[in-house]
């Protein structure tokens, strides 16, 4: 005997498919919920070049559970190549001052005939999910 349906009007998904369902639902959710965190923090530069690639920041756990906000503000030394050679902080939020100095350590500058000093200031801004 094959498998029936219910009267009270519930389908019926063969082999497997509400599981597959499922799955497909948690890989788009899980997509969307990457993309949106990302969204958070903004990265200004300003100065002589101008910055050519960019990068992910870490928001800290606690910090978004704490909804916390900060601004974290770095002076960066570009070498000729546009890669940055030394961090300083000037001055922020203590909760992100090790992931502002991560992020502008990894940014890339375009190349320059010379040396130069860079001012990035960095929001950090909790996303809108809980």
């Amino acid at each position: 005997m094959g498998p029936s349906l219910s009267s009270c009007g519930e389908h019926y998904w063969p082999g497997g498919a509400r599981r597959h369902a499922a799955l497909i639902l948690t890989v788009i959710l899980g997509v969307f919920w990457a993309v949106s965190s990302g969204w958070a923090q903004t990265i200004k530069a300003r100065g002589e070049r101008k910055v050519i690639s960019r990068v992910d920041i870490t928001y800290p756990k606690l910090a978004q559970q704490m909804r916390l906000r900060g601004t974290v503000k770095v002076s960066a030394t570009v070498a000729p190549t546009g890669k940055v050679v030394k961090t300083e902080l000037i001055g922020g939020s203590p909760v992100f001052v090790p992931y502002a100095l991560n992020a502008v350590s990894l940014l890339k500058w375009e190349p320059g005939p010379k040396e130069t000093t860079e001012i990035v200031e960095i929001d950090f801004v909790p996303s809108v999910r809980q």
